[in-house]
């Protein structure tokens, strides 16, 4: 029996994060990636559907403030990979620090708009940091489906993509137009470049799904690599 992926998106959050749910068509089991926020939202998304746990591409916080509220509602684990560990506690230290979270480039535009939307609130009900170790090359059946963990760094220590059929969920490694930030102290731009190297290999017709943002395919973006590594960006 042939098994078919079926991926659905809920935006959520003030950086408009792709959390995506994962499960093969006509099972009831299912993955949850990246819910960044909104948890309400998102526990709405999947109320047809039996959630056997929670994934982390990365550790950011517009990727994992809804863990909370979305682990307990369902009694699941939290996956990801354990490079990322010192990601969210430095997260949390920054944000105190400066009185909001980091939204990299975004931080300063979004908060002459509205300083609330990034504040960090001192009362918040925070992840806190524990999860299942998952490794690359690890295979992870949610139900009849096979997902393949790839770990792409460089955008954090312990970025993860999902490689599931014709599909790749990469998180902030890899979007339309080239790789996902990077800058001191956790992330690298080699690093990443190579990544996304791994990730460009795939056949032309596979799909990418970021983090962020609207898809696109290997093809469309294998031939712009030459000009990010130029730009460094």
């Amino acid at each position: 029996m042939t098994v078919r992926a079926v991926l659905r998106r809920v935006v959520v959050g003030v950086l408009e994060t792709n959390c995506w749910i994962l499960h093969a068509h006509g099972d009831r089991r299912a993955l949850i990636v990246d819910p960044g926020d909104e948890p309400g939202r998102v526990l709405d998304a999947v109320a047809d559907l039996d959630v056997v746990a929670v994934l982390l591409t990365h550790a950011h916080f517009d990727h994992v403030l809804a863990v909370p509220e979305v682990v307990e509602a369902l009694g699941v684990p939290v996956l990801a990979h354990p490079a990322d560990q010192p990601v969210w506690p430095h997260e949390i230290a920054t944000a105190r620090r400066t009185g909001h979270w980091d939204a990299g480039t975004a931080t300063a535009d979004i908060s002459a708009r509205d300083p609330a939307r990034l504040a960090f609130p001192s009362d918040a009900r925070l992840w806190d940091g524990m999860s299942v170790p998952i490794l690359d090359g690890e295979i992870l059946h949610i139900g009849p489906l096979p997902v393949r963990a790839l770990h792409t760094p460089g955008h954090t220590p312990g970025g993860l993509t999902l490689a599931v059929e014709s599909h790749l969920l990469t998180g902030d490694t890899l979007f339309p137009g080239g790789p996902g930030l990077t800058g001191p102290p956790l992330s690298d731009f080699a690093v990443v470049i190579r990544s996304v190297r791994t990730l460009l290999g795939f056949p032309g017709a596979t799909r990418i799904h970021p983090g962020h943002g609207p898809d696109t395919t290997v093809a469309t973006e294998l031939p712009h690599l030459d000009d990010w590594i130029a730009r460094g960006w």
